[in-house]
């Protein structure tokens, strides 16, 4: 089977919401849309974070000491559909009422769409390649739950879809976390070689057996930082990203000037013996055989790549793929390039503490491509 080298992931596209400040503490209440009833244990978090709750018996929850900066707002509970807001907690809203609608029930799923009930012994490692990952932190990494996942392989198309009944428990021994991962999507196009999953992630801390085990997490932790997207894109906000071992390559077609110049002045069907030294002739030859037009690689800083728009939001943009560098100067202990480039023409938004979105919107390869997987995940509350 082919590597896959493409990694897109993404999240569902929510409607952004504009509320009044209301310190940095979240709270509201739960409850069935049919019935108007409280829903008690519906676990709210920020999506992709540490901060969590569920809610009590009488649906209310409350989420203090929230750490600044832009998060998806996740309400989910087993038999409803997931609800997913955008929040700012320089600007949180006051109570919220949320209400969740029944989902469809599995029988009805099934009967729809069925799924391979032997769909792990055929597709389980192709799945775990490629979402929870290959590399160092990979054998940590255990899916305590996996009889939930649902595999679905159409033929005709060579896709790979997979969805999940439940959360997945996934349990990382090489960090120190274990997550709660709502899976909505995982989709592996066989022909393309492209890999796009989306879900919504809520991490909670392992307790270490050891107190070398403790430093252990914090090592890995700090190794899976450095370097990855969440590290990079903090880094932009920040007007960093050199300071923090970051550079940018742009791969732009030009002419080709010297063929052009050697086309003007080499005429081999008229000019004779001895007209250009052999040297000459060589470099002639040599040039003559390299496209027309060529192209150039440019250094760029990144943060030449981000604006301000008069609302202060920094927005990501660039027209052509990108090769960005790490290990750019003598602070960084790692080297590797990964690529990026956007599938939409409108720019990426960046937050401070890593979050960008649409995330759909951008697509990477290289080391990216290969190590954004769940196996390196970190809370965007991470070191906040």
């Amino acid at each position: 089977m082919r590597n896959l080298t493409l990694l897109a992931t993404f999240f569902f596209a929510v409607a952004r919401m504009s509320f009044g400040q209301s310190g940095n503490s979240l709270s509201g209440n739960v409850k069935d849309s049919s019935t108007g009833k409280p829903l008690p244990g519906v676990s709210v978090f920020l999506n992709n974070t540490s901060r969590g709750t569920v809610t009590r018996a009488d649906g209310s929850f409350l989420l203090p000491d929230l750490p600044k900066g832009s998060y998806q707002l996740v309400v989910s509970a087993i038999g409803y559909e997931t609800r997913v807001m955008e929040i700012n907690v320089a600007h949180l809203p006051g109570p919220l009422n949320i209400t969740l609608r029944q989902q469809a029930t599995e029988l009805a799923a099934v009967t729809v769409e069925p799924y391979d009930r032997n769909g792990w012994a055929k597709w389980g490692r192709s799945f775990t390649d490629n979402f929870i990952g290959t590399g160092e932190n990979a054998g940590g990494c255990r899916i305590m739950n996996k009889d939930v996942l649902r595999f679905h392989f159409y033929r005709r198309a060579n896709r790979l879809s997979v969805t999940a009944a439940e959360p997945l428990l996934i349990e990382n021994r090489a960090l120190g976390y274990l997550l709660e991962y709502r899976l909505e999507e995982f989709v592996c196009d066989y022909n393309t070689s492209i890999v796009g999953f989306y879900g919504y992630p809520f991490f909670k801390e392992l307790t270490p057996k050891k107190e070398k085990q403790r430093l252990t997490w914090i090592i890995n932790r700090k190794t899976a930082y450095y370097g990855s997207m969440m590290h990079f894109m903090r880094s932009l906000y920040a007007g960093r990203s050199i300071a923090e071992g970051f550079l940018a390559e742009k791969h732009e077609a030009v002419p080709n000037v010297e063929r052009q110049r050697i086309k003007t002045i080499y005429h081999p069907d008229f000019q004779g013996p001895g007209t250009f030294p052999m040297d000459t002739l060589y470099h002639f030859w040599q040039v003559l055989k390299e496209p027309d037009p060529i192209t150039r690689n440019i250094i760029m800083p990144p943060d030449s790549l981000i604006t301000i728009d008069s609302a202060r939001n920094r927005k990501l943009y660039f027209d052509s793929p990108l090769t960005v560098i790490y290990g750019a100067n003598d602070r960084s202990k790692n080297f590797f390039q990964s690529g990026i480039q956007l599938t939409s023409t409108s720019p990426v938004i960046v937050e401070e503490n890593g979050y960008f979105y649409p995330a759909r919107d951008i697509l990477t390869t290289g080391h990216w491509a290969q190590s954004e997987k769940i196996s390196n995940l970190l809370p965007l509350d991470y070191g906040l």
